[in-house]
C-alpha cells in the first residue's frame, strides 16, 4: 500500500486509484479485537469476514459508478473506502444531468442486481420462522444488497438518491430550481430519519442510536451541500473579465522560436501565446533554464468565475489564457480564483 494524505492506495481499477481512509481501518481493527477480547478468536473472525463482505459489496457498489463514468467518458480521480461507505470524486462538467442521472444510478443498480440474482437462484430471502436460526451466508448476502441499494437510494444528499432526485428535477425545472428542491428534500428527509431514531428510544431500541447519528450526518451534509450551492450561484454571477493580467503581446507558431523568447523576455508579461491553426492551444512560459512551450487551457472572456474554477479542477496548469473576440486578453492565475473563492466564503 502507498500512503497519500489520510489514505492509503489499495489498487487502480481503469486508471483510478482505490483507496481506503485511516479512519475506516482503525474502525475495524477496533471492532475485530473488541470481539476477540469478549468472545475469543473465533468471534473476531467473525466479525472481520463479517465487514471484510460488506465493504466488499460496498467496494463493488462504487466500482457500479466509476464503469458509469467511464462508459461516458466522464473522469474519475479516486475511489475512497470510509466508515460510512464510499465515495467516488468525478470531474462532471455542469449541467450534464443525464451523466450524474446514469452515474448516480449505477451503484445501487450493482447491489440490487445482486440481490435479483441470488432471489432468482433460490439463494437468497428472509428464512421462515422455523429456520430462523439457520441465517446462512447468502441469504446474508441478500440482505446486506438489497440494504446498501434500497438505503443509497434515498432521496437525501450525498446518496445516490438524492444525486438522482437533483439530476431528474434538474432537467425538468432547470439547474438552480432543481437543485435547490432536491436539497431542501434531503433536508426533510434526514429530519424524518432522526425522528424515527426518537421512536426507537421511545421503545427502548438501542438501534436508535446508530439511526440519529446517521440522520445527524446526513442533515449536516444537506446544509453543507445547501451552501456550496449558493456560493456557486454566487460566482457563477461574476464575471472573470476584470481579473485577468493583461496580455498586449501574442504570436502564432510560424514565428521563429528565438524571436518570440526575446519578444516574451522584454514584454514582461507572465507568458506569450501562441497561436496555432486558429487555436490558442499553446504558451511559451519563462523557466529557471530558459523557456518551456506548454499547452494552455482556455476560458472565454465572458465566462463566470464559477466556470474558471471548474477548469482548474480539471488539472493542475497555473492558470487559464482569457480569450475574448479570438484573441487573447489576459492570464489569468489560479491563485487569483483560489483567493476570490475564499474571499466569498
Amino acid at each position: 500500500m502507498k500512503s497519500r494524505s489520510l489514505t492509503l492506495q489499495l489498487f487502480t481499477f481503469a486508471g483510478t486509484p482505490v483507496q481506503v481512509h485511516w479512519s475506516l481501518l482503525a474502525l475495524l481493527a477496533i471492532a475485530i479485537v473488541g470481539a476477540g477480547a469478549l468472545g475469543g478468536w473465533r468471534e473476531a473472525l467473525r466479525q472481520g469476514l463479517w465487514w471484510g463482505l460488506l465493504f466488499g459489496l460496498v467496494l463493488l457498489h462504487e466500482l457500479g459508478h466509476l464503469l458509469a463514468a467511464r462508459l461516458l467518458r466522464t473522469p474519475v480521480t479516486s475511489l475512497v473506502l470510509w466508515p460510512l461507505g464510499g465515495f467516488i470524486t468525478v470531474r462532471l462538467p455542469p449541467g450534464c444531468f443525464s451523466a450524474e442521472f446514469v452515474i448516480a444510478l449505477a451503484g445501487p443498480a450493482v447491489n440490487l442486481l445482486i440481490a435479483l440474482s441470488l432471489s432468482a437462484l433460490g439463494l437468497g430471502g428472509i428464512p421462515r420462522e422455523s429456520e430462523a436460526g439457520h441465517w446462512g451466508f447468502w441469504s446474508t448476502l441478500w440482505l446486506l444488497n438489497l440494504l446498501l441499494g434500497g438505503f443509497n437510494l434515498l432521496p437525501i444528499f450525498p446518496m445516490d438518491g438524492g444525486r438522482i432526485l437533483r439530476s431528474l428535477l434538474a432537467m425538468r425545472l432547470g439547474e438552480g430550481r432543481g437543485t435547490h428542491l432536491a436539497l431542501r428534500m434531503g433536508q426533510a428527509g434526514a429530519i424524518s430519519i432522526s425522528g424515527l431514531a426518537i421512536w426507537q428510544f421511545m421503545n427502548r431500541d438501542p438501534g436508535g442510536l446508530m439511526t440519529m447519528i446517521v440522520g445527524m450526518w446526513l442533515f449536516g451534509h444537506a446544509l453543507q451541500q445547501a451552501r456550496q450551492f449558493s456560493r456557486q450561484e454566487r460566482l457563477r454571477r461574476i464575471s472573470v473579465a476584470p481579473y485577468p493580467q493583461p496580455l498586449r503581446i501574442a504570436v502564432n507558431d510560424r514565428v521563429a522560436l528565438p524571436a518570440a523568447r526575446r519578444l516574451l523576455a522584454h514584454s514582461g508579461q507572465p507568458l506569450l501565446p501562441v497561436e496555432s491553426a486558429g487555436q490558442w492551444t499553446e504558451g511559451l512560459f519563462p523557466d529557471p533554464k530558459g523557456f518551456r512551450r506548454r499547452m494552455l487551457r482556455v476560458v472565454d472572456g465572458e465566462a463566470s468565475i464559477a466556470s474558471a474554477q471548474f477548469c482548474f479542477a480539471q488539472g493542475e496548469e497555473p492558470g487559464l489564457l482569457v480569450i475574448r473576440n479570438g484573441r487573447p486578453m489576459g492570464w489569468l492565475a489560479r491563485e487569483q480564483i483560489e483567493a476570490l473563492v475564499r474571499k466569498d466564503m
